[in-house]
C-alpha cells in the first residue's frame, strides 16, 4: 500500500515537472507568424531547371544576416509578412521590399518569390518574418 502511494506521488510529481516545463518552453517558444509559416531560398536548379529550395531557420522579429549573392527565390509559407533587405540587418529597413500574407488567406500555402529585379537581385543582404 505504502508503494503504491510512492508511486503515485512520484508520478504526480513527474507530470508536474513537465508541465512546467511545457509552459516555460511555450513562453520561450512564440510565433507571432505561427509554427506553419516557413522560409526557403533557392540558390540552383535542378537539370529540369526547378528551383532547389533549402530551409532557413528564422526566429519571429529577429533579423537574419543572409550576405549571399546567389539566391535567385524565396519561399514564403505560411502567414505573416517578410522583408526582404539588400542592407545588413543594421540598415535592414533601408529601400526593403516587403510581402505580406494575410492569416486568413494563407495558412500553410506557398508563395515563390523570384528576386529578379527586386532591390535584393545579386545581393540578399538580410530578411525578417514577423
Amino acid at each position: 500500500m505504502a508503494s503504491c502511494c510512492r508511486v503515485a506521488v512520484l508520478l504526480a510529481l513527474v507530470a508536474g515537472v513537465a508541465g512546467i516545463s511545457v509552459a516555460r518552453n511555450s513562453e520561450e517558444l512564440r510565433f507571432v507568424c505561427g509554427q506553419q509559416t516557413t522560409i526557403s531560398v533557392s540558390t540552383l536548379a535542378d537539370a529540369a531547371g526547378t528551383a532547389q529550395f533549402s530551409e532557413v531557420t528564422m526566429s519571429d522579429g529577429v533579423c537574419f544576416p543572409s550576405g549571399q549573392q546567389d539566391i535567385t527565390a524565396v519561399k514564403f509559407c505560411g502567414p505573416g509578412s517578410l522583408t526582404l533587405s539588400r542592407m545588413t540587418c543594421d540598415r535592414h529597413d533601408y529601400k526593403a521590399h516587403a510581402v505580406q500574407h494575410d492569416k486568413s488567406a494563407w495558412t500553410t500555402n506557398c508563395e515563390t518569390i523570384s528576386v529578379a529585379g527586386l532591390v535584393v537581385d545579386g545581393h540578399m543582404g538580410s530578411m525578417t518574418l514577423s
